[in-house]
């Protein structure tokens, strides 16, 4: 048991750590930017299925790809939930994409126990198919596709105040001034 929780602790040391490259879960490449964004279907964690495809094309969307052990991925989402109250009546769809590999119940139970609420729904992508898709590697990895279905920003990593830029693409994917 003292094995796993050190590992974890390491985890999250050598994810979040700036300077130190993260783990790697997939070995495509990263999309170019207007790159046509692909599609992916996989579980909510509140039950059912997330199909991207329906999105594409029609509204902007910002695919936040995170895990419980990444806290520059934890200090980012009250930020994109921020973002996302602020904008999903123009248009705006936000997805949390959870790269663990364990059971769903531990996310659910991490996301209960935050202290912001987090207004997008979050889907588990335990097989990695949406990370593969977009070329995520490191976490957290934010992607916007804008309302003709291209992939218009790609940022890696977090630090405060890179919300104004992710708030500046998101209100060009959605059709405001920048």
């Amino acid at each position: 048991m003292r094995t796993f929780y050190l590992a974890a602790v390491l985890a999250a040391v050598w994810v979040a750590s700036p300077g130190i490259a993260a783990a790697t879960f997939g070995t495509e490449e990263r999309l170019p930017l207007g790159a046509k964004a692909p599609s992916f279907a996989v579980p909510l964690l509140q039950g059912g299925d997330f199909d991207l495809a329906p999105h594409l094309g029609k509204t902007a969307v910002v695919l936040d790809f995170w895990s419980i052990y990444c806290v520059a991925c934890v200090q980012q989402m009250p930020e994109l939930s921020r973002i996302h109250r602020q904008y999903r009546d123009r248009g705006l769809v936000t997805v949390g994409v959870d790269l663990d590999s364990f059971g769903t119940k531990r996310v659910a139970k991490f996301v209960e126990g935050l202290t912001f609420d987090l207004s997008y729904p979050v889907v588990i992508d335990k097989q990695r198919q949406a990370a593969a898709k977009y070329g995520v590697s490191v976490l957290p990895t934010t992607v916007i596709i804008d309302r003709e279905g291209k992939v218009v920003y790609y940022h890696v990593g977090y630090a405060p105040g890179d919300e104004a830029a992710i708030e500046a693409e998101v209100r060009k994917a959605v059709g405001l001034a920048p």
